[in-house]
């Protein structure tokens, strides 16, 4: 591991030396602009996947993004200014955050973190492929890809426990809540008339966290939770500034796991088809 970090590490060194010295203001040399697209994909193929366990997410996207930034850069007359900016972001700090704690064994394989250590136990008894997608890529640092397939994943054994609770049932609660004039409800009117799995997915996740509300699957509070982590699934799917980080993805899991896949009122009785 060491070797494979001071590899990447030489080479870019190597690289911005060139770029130091290079006259013309775009770089059109092929020599240059391979190494770049090298670099960048030497990193995402042949290191990243040995660390992505040991280090921190946030670390690694940003050292993953200025990777990936080199693949762009290395398409024709590019500024040789940008390349030199994003090496400065890849050098600057890569000892104190890969180098040295690879000499402490920091990358052993041995090493687990807190944050696996947790997506191993919440993923016991969690039957849906959308739940392993999505602790997979919470472990390789796709963040906000693990916050969309793991609402997934719940919605999906929401779904499939109001099909094993009957329609019916889903559809005559909505009814009554729309009906109602005071109380929590009284905003409510969202009635539904639903017949199968298909159906009940056509409606707006929002709608059906009220609904089982209504039919005592979840209290208020616990609609409150699940809210937020739909809420955080929306911001994670659409652009926008709000920032997904492993504290807020751990949250996120862990709520889904207590509020739904550890709750006995969702518990599967069959598997999905």
């Amino acid at each position: 591991m060491l070797d494979l970090l001071n590899g990447i590490f030489n080479r870019a060194k190597a690289l911005r030396r060139e770029l130091r010295t290079h006259a013309p203001k775009l770089v059109a040399r092929r020599s240059l602009r391979d190494e770049a697209g090298s670099l960048g994909a030497h990193w995402h193929q042949e290191v990243l996947p040995k660390i992505t366990q040991h280090a921190d997410m946030e670390v690694l996207k940003r050292y993953s993004d200025a990777f990936t930034r080199l693949i762009k850069l290395s398409g024709p007359n590019n500024l040789a200014k940008s390349y030199l900016e994003v090496l400065d972001i890849i050098i600057r700090n890569f000892q104190d955050n890969f180098i040295i704690p690879a000499r402490q064994g920091g990358f052993s394989a041995s090493h687990v973190s807190e944050f696996d250590t947790f997506l191993d136990a919440i993923t016991d008894g969690v039957e849906s492929e959308y739940f392993s997608e999505a602790i997979a890529c919470a472990k390789h640092g796709y963040l906000r890809a693990a916050v969309v397939l793991g609402w997934s994943a719940a919605i999906d054994r929401v779904h499939r426990r109001v099909e094993e609770i009957g329609f019916n049932k889903f559809n005559s609660t909505s009814l009554q809540m729309a009906n109602q004039q005071l109380g929590r409800y009284k905003k409510f009117n969202q009635g539904q008339n639903i017949s199968s799995l298909a159906d009940i997915r056509e409606v707006f996740d929002n709608i059906v966290l009220w609904i089982i509300e209504g039919m005592g699957l979840i209290d208020a509070n616990q609609h409150t939770r699940l809210r937020s982590c739909f809420d955080m699934r929306c911001h994670s799917a659409h652009p926008g500034e709000a920032p997904i980080t492993t504290y807020n993805l751990l949250s996120f899991f862990s709520d889904l796991d207590q509020i739904i896949f550890k709750n006995q009122k969702f518990k599967a009785m069959k598997a999905p088809e």
